[in-house]
Formats: structure tokens, C-alpha cells, sequence
């Protein structure tokens, strides 16, 4: 049995659980969905690891009124999925943290929870009723631990809970990849307000004269580089969701190439960096995710001719700093590939093989870019 089969499982009624999740949401819990996917076996076979932790801090009931499943319910079936799929996995311990403020719903969220655990023996399932600086506190210690992997799920309503503070302690952790969500349509309607201004980094002048609707997640996410010390290599990741006539912030950060190569790679096929036609280039938007190559044209262009800059004006000299520049600009390697067959192609570079992924950038062995005898001069 699992948890959609479990036929006295708890269905959230309440507020915003009430209604069937709109698409917006759904394109959330997708992602989360599909980011899961790819991290849990990263870890259930990694030598240095023996607890695997999922925080999810805002978790809500654990379904909609229509037996949609919400963050809970979806980090439970891709847990178990990823035990069944990895049969010959070593022995690693697996911890579920679902925190939920309002009473009514981690009521709701608490009996689901026993569903879970029936249906999961494996996991341990811890519930709690607080606040959400109450249970980072107390959870934060956990994080710390060695042979510890966490993935932390931040779904706070607006933007004030996620401040540098917490945003530092959570960088700072050792393998630890973290998604969480800001009201980004709220920062655009009320551009430069002091209630604003004080729970997120700073915005140049220039960006907030030229912050729209749609490019606000862009420009909020360049800003929390700021918070990154300049010693720490770290790497973010954005995607911005429409729900409605708002625009819904997605930052996604971790530690490690591979986190942000894998968190890239699920967003593309969602759109790149956003679910609706974030550049303007008439894509329909009936379609609630769209091919990665046809959503954002400009995007792409943008980055060819960048790339072709720092290429060229030899800023980038092995295969090594092209994948750093590609994960930073949130591209995929498949794209700096594809600009670099186009460079030898059309005679700018020599032919030379350059392999621009994440097992190339693992490997001790460093590829120099090799130029024309002219460029040389």
C-alpha cells in the first residue's frame, strides 16, 4: 500500500489546502519533486554519509482537497522510490522533518504522517508544531553533524523569514542543498520599502529602475550573492513560477557543482529559469512547462555571446573554468558545448576536444584551450 491507496489518509481542508493546488503550485511541487529524484541517490551511496535528512519547515497538511500531494506526501514517495531502486545501497539512515505552525493543518499533517510511516518503515518521521525560527534552532545542530547530508525545504509565505542570518548558517553547512521560495511580485509592487528592504539584500538603484514583473527573480537572485562571502565558492540557482498575476521566487542553493548541475538540469526541462515566457519571446503559455530550447531564445543568445567574450578574450582558459562559468550563468554544459562546436566550426577555435560536464571537471586532468597560431600572436 502506499500513501494514495492508504484509504484513511487525512486530506487537508483547510484555507489554502482547500482548493486544488493551482498550476503554479504544481510546477512547485514538481520541482521539488524532480530535485528529490536526483539527489537522494547521490547520497544513499556516498561513503561519507549515513544519515540523510529532508527538513521540509512549512510543510502544510501533506494533501489538497483533491488528493494532490504536497511537499510531505511527495518527499515520502520519492524516498521510497529511490530505496526500492537502489536495492544494493549501503546502510543509510533516512530522517523526515515536517514542521507546520498552523494547528489545524499539522493536526492534519500529524495523522498523515502515520500514513507515512506505515508505508515507509524505513523513514523516521519527526512532526512539529512551531515556529519557524523556533524549529531551525533546534534543528540546526542536527544539520551540523559529520556523515550528514540535508535537504532543506523553505516554502515561507512572503519573505521574511529566510534573512542573512539564517541564509549564512545554512551556506555554511556541509553538504547541504536548500530550496526556498520568496513573494517575488510583492518586492516588485512595492519597489524600495523600508519593510522590504530590510529582510532581503541589497538592490542597486539601477536594478530596482529596471525591476519588472518578470525579471524580478533574475535580479533578487543576483542579489543574494551578496550574502555569499567572496572565499566561499558556492553556487545559486533561480526560477521564477507565475501564479495568476504574480510572480513566485525560487532560490536554490548549494556547495557543490554537482547540487547545481542537477538542480539546472531539472529547471531546464521546466523552462530555464522560468514557467511562463519570462523574455518575451511569444511562447504559448497555455502549456504549464515548456521545452528548454524554445522558452527562453534570448537567454541562450545572451549567454553564447558572453561565453564567446570570456572564450576569446582568453578570461576562460580550460574545460574546467567554462563548466564554473556555465553553472554560474545557470546554463546547462550542453549549451557551452553546442557554442563550442560553433566556434570550431566557423574557424574561430582550432579543432580540439573539450568535454564540459561534471564528471570532466571531477577528473585531476585539466584541458587547456588551444587558440589559432594568430590569436597567439
Amino acid at each position: 500500500m502506499n500513501e494514495k491507496e492508504a484509504n484513511n489518509k487525512i486530506v487537508g481542508k483547510l484555507d489554502f489546502h482547500e482548493k486544488r493546488f493551482d498550476d503554479g503550485t504544481l510546477c512547485k511541487l514538481e520541482m521539488y519533486r524532480k530535485y528529490l529524484r536526483t539527489w537522494l541517490p547521490t547520497f544513499l551511496n556516498n561513503q561519507h554519509v549515513d544519515i540523510i535528512q529532508i527538513f521540509d519547515f512549512f510543510a502544510g497538511p501533506g494533501y489538497d482537497s483533491e488528493d494532490n500531494p504536497g511537499s510531505p506526501i511527495i518527499a515520502s514517495e520519492e524516498i521510497r522510490a529511490a530505496l526500492d531502486y537502489n536495492k544494493l545501497r549501503r546502510s543509510v539512515e533516512i530522517k523526515l522533518f515536517l514542521n507546520e505552525l498552523d494547528i489545524d493543518k499539522y493536526n492534519l499533517l500529524r495523522d498523515n504522517a502515520k500514513i507515512i510511516r506505515e508505508t515507509n518503515p524505513e523513514i523516521t518521521v519527526i512532526t512539529e508544531n512551531k515556529k519557524f525560527i523556533d524549529i531551525f534552532e533546534q534543528a540546526f545542530p542536527l544539520m551540523e553533524q559529520p556523515r550528514i547530508a540535508n535537504f532543506l525545504f523553505l516554502d515561507q509565505f512572503g519573505i521574511s523569514e529566510i534573512k542573512k542570518d539564517i541564509f549564512t548558517r545554512i551556506i555554511n553547512l556541509n553538504r547541504t542543498d536548500f530550496i526556498f521560495f520568496v513573494s517575488a511580485s510583492i518586492i516588485n509592487r512595492v519597489k524600495g520599502h523600508p519593510d522590504i528592504i530590510k529582510h532581503i539584500p541589497l538592490i542597486s538603484e539601477d536594478n530596482w529602475r529596471r525591476m519588472t514583473g518578470n525579471n524580478v527573480n533574475r535580479i533578487l537572485s543576483d542579489a543574494y550573492q551578496q550574502w555569499i562571502p567572496a572565499e566561499r565558492k558556492y553556487f545559486l540557482g533561480n526560477f521564477a513560477i507565475k501564479k495568476g498575476a504574480n510572480v513566485y521566487g525560487l532560490i536554490f542553493g548549494s556547495g557543490h557543482p554537482l547540487g547545481i548541475d542537477k538542480f539546472l538540469q531539472v529547471a531546464w526541462e521546466m523552462g530555464g529559469d522560468a514557467n511562463f515566457d519570462i523574455d518575451g519571446d511569444n511562447i504559448d503559455e497555455n502549456q504549464l512547462y515548456f521545452p528548454a530550447l524554445s522558452i527562453t531564445p534570448k537567454k541562450i543568445t545572451e549567454f553564447e555571446q558572453d561565453l564567446t567574450s570570456e572564450i576569446m578574450g582568453k578570461l576562460l582558459l580550460t574545460n574546467k573554468d567554462i563548466y564554473f562559468f556555465t553553472l554560474k550563468r545557470g546554463m546547462l554544459p550542453k549549451h557551452s558545448r553546442d557554442l563550442l562546436t560553433s566556434l570550431k566550426k566557423t574557424g574561430k577555435l582550432p579543432k580540439q576536444k573539450l568535454n564540459i560536464s561534471y564528471d570532466a571537471w571531477k577528473k585531476p586532468e585539466i584541458q587547456q584551450i588551444i587558440y589559432n597560431k594568430e590569436d597567439n600572436l
